[in-house]
């Protein structure tokens, strides 16, 4: 379970909207009434948190950021980590807002966990998930981000591994690194993954061509849930887009809630199941149905 914003500017309008938006995903981490409704009383999404971000910097070249964290890989107590990674993920935000306010475009990623019960924790188990795939004459990474819940067991059967070791979503990542470098396309890749959805289906993956001429970066958006969910998780996984002037993407819903209240300067949409390709000055394109 998470709450997370991901998204493209093209334009320094667009970025720093971007960066309003991480940080109302701190906010929402701290206090979340769809969480609480789901669980009966934990509103607090404080076991780690992550993010990516791909900007153009001011001489023009593509640059690259990615950091995540969970206090309890320290060795703190359960609750004092919890508090811990508030605290710093609110601390990330800020810098990502600073960040974001000095360039004109970027991709970015930033999640906030609330880990599943008996889910592995610590910082390598928290979004977004980095994978490497090496498909026909080329090589990628790929960084993925999920809000939702997967069937596990059939994903590590498929896979190969050992369920336990891995997150449900930490499984989803390499699923998609093998089908990239078997050379099927990213949008592909990710509509297959809903087949193992058993909750929400939001994923936030940032696909990075490191190229002769330099980074290339795509930013792809699944958005779906599986059937059969009550009322209070369909209103935690909704999954939102947004549009603005120079931006475009998905927040949780949560965050939406805090943006419409905030008056910030977007609009917001629930979005139809499938896949997305968020394009510079094109927004949020629908490309496939699950």
């Amino acid at each position: 379970m998470c709450r997370l914003v991901a998204g493209r500017s093209w334009g320094r309008e667009g970025s720093r909207l971007l960066g309003e938006l991480v940080g109302l995903v701190a906010e929402a981490a701290a206090g979340d009434p769809y969480l609480k409704a789901v669980t009966g009383g934990e509103d607090r999404h404080c076991h780690g948190y992550g993010f990516i971000v791909v900007y153009r910097s001011p001489s023009g070249g593509w640059r690259l950021v990615y950091e995540r964290f969970d206090a309890l890989s320290g060795g703190l107590g359960e609750e004092e980590a919890c508090r811990a990674n508030l605290e710093a993920s609110r601390g990330a935000a800020e810098r990502l807002r600073g960040l974001l306010a000095t360039v004109d475009e970027a991709l970015v990623v930033f999640h906030v966990r609330r880990a599943g019960r008996g889910e592995p924790r610590g910082s390598l188990n928290a979004h977004p998930y980095r994978v490497e795939a090496f498909p026909p004459g080329g090589y990628v990474e790929a960084y993925l981000a999920h809000n939702g819940g997967l069937v596990k067991e059939g994903l590590a059967r498929e896979l190969g591994v050992n369920a336990p070791a891995y997150t449900d979503s930490h499984l989803l990542a390499i699923r998609i690194a093998r089908r990239l470098a078997a050379g099927v396309d990213a949008s592909t890749a990710l509509a297959e993954g809903f087949a193992h959805a058993k909750s929400g289906y939001d994923v936030a993956l940032v696909v990075v061509e490191d190229k002769l001429r330099g980074i290339n970066a795509s930013l792809w958006l699944a958005a779906g849930m599986a059937g059969g969910l009550d009322e209070a998780r369909r209103k935690y996984y909704e999954p939102v887009l947004f549009h603005a002037a120079a931006a475009a993407g998905y927040v949780s819903s949560t965050v939406r809630d805090l943006a419409v209240e905030r008056g910030v300067n977007a609009s917001f949409e629930e979005a139809r199941p499938g896949v997305y390709r968020v394009d510079g000055g094109r927004g949020a394109v629908f490309v496939r149905g699950f």
